[in-house]
């Protein structure tokens, strides 16, 4: 057996997640403007360069505004950040995305599958339906086994409707978020029924043999705003 070494997390590291915790918390909010360098390197009992490199990271990820010869302020990083900032914030909650996070990847997945689902029936590629027909007996295949093997197969179903169109961003966006989202993928398949989901990966698949995408779009879009009623009623 191989044991890994073990390594503490840098000075720097410890720097950055306080920061991220302070912002995403609200403790520090949009427009606040942080202390000197110096003031926070002696309040934090660290280096001035350990702060000088974590402010500008933190700028890097969407956090932090650095505003020459007036000082840092905080980002409104939800609309100046980017993947990294999202990462940080599905990991301040535990890896899990909270209620209004889920229903924002829910209406991202519809931007990214309606027009893929659309491009492939407009094509009619035979090869396109068979690959999706595969993915359609793979998930048929854990019907009664665990629901995250289900949870799963249905992943790469959908994810390979975004991957047939040619686009090598959308899959790249789809993997990025499916380990932090899998609580909700499981909880999704759970709510609408294996079976039933079977049944719409079948038709969907059927949609994009015979060219109607306007269905394949119906199918797809009405399970997402079903799931999203779910969550917005829990509330």
């Amino acid at each position: 057996m191989a044991f890994k070494k073990i390594d503490a997390p840098s000075i720097k590291e410890l720097f950055l997640t306080q920061m991220e915790e302070l912002i995403l918390s609200g403790e520090l909010k949009p427009g606040d403007k942080l202390p000197s360098e110096r003031e926070l390197a002696d309040t934090m009992g660290i280096s001035k360069t350990v702060v000088h490199e974590g402010i500008r990271e933190l700028s890097r990820h969407g956090f932090l505004d650095v505003a020459s010869r007036r000082g840092v302020y905080v980002a409104d990083y939800t609309s100046t950040g980017n993947l990294d900032t999202l990462f940080a914030m599905i990991r301040y909650r535990g890896g899990m995305p909270d209620r209004k996070l889920l229903i924002s990847l829910l209406d991202t997945r519809l931007y990214l599958e309606c027009p893929a689902l659309r491009i492939l029936c407009e094509r009619q590629n035979p090869a396109d339906a068979d690959k999706l027909s595969e993915l359609l007996q793979n998930a048929r295949a854990t019907l009664d086994g665990n629901i995250a093997d289900f949870a799963s197969a249905l992943f790469r179903y959908r994810r390979t409707v975004v991957t047939l169109t040619g686009n090598c961003i959308s899959p790249l966006v789809m993997n990025a978020f499916f380990q932090a989202s899998i609580t909700a993928w499981i909880e999704y398949c759970e709510r609408l029924g294996r079976e039933r989901i079977i049944e719409i990966l079948a038709e969907t698949t059927d949609c994009i043999r015979r060219g109607d995408g306007e269905r394949a779009v119906e199918l797809f879009t009405g399970c997402v705003e079903r799931y999203k009623a779910h969550l917005t009623d829990d509330r």
